[in-house]
């Protein structure tokens, strides 16, 4: 089914005009956007469930004694070649 625009100039008088697909995409692309307006976001309840579950994971707090111990000893750089000149020596 084609679409009709009544487009009423002085030269075409009250004539159709074939919307085209320069027509549609000209229009989705170049639509005025308002930044003013508020960005609803409508969720099923399953959905907001699984948007929940997956912020609560993805911004969970994590804890591990163990890894932190890991990553925050001590490191002694030159510890290791004192040692190994004197278990040289002996």
């Amino acid at each position: 089914m084609k679409e009709y625009k009544l487009t009423e100039t002085s030269e075409t008088g009250n004539l159709p005009a074939v919307v085209g697909i320069w027509g549609k995409l000209k229009k989705v692309l170049f639509k005025e956007i308002d930044w003013n307006k508020p960005i609803v976001l409508e969720l099923t309840p399953k959905e907001e469930k699984v948007l929940t579950e997956v912020h609560d994971f993805l911004f969970q707090e994590i804890k591990f004694p163990e890894l932190h111990d890991f990553f925050f000893k001590e490191i002694n750089l030159f510890g290791w070649i004192k040692n190994k000149k004197n278990n040289d020596n002996n």
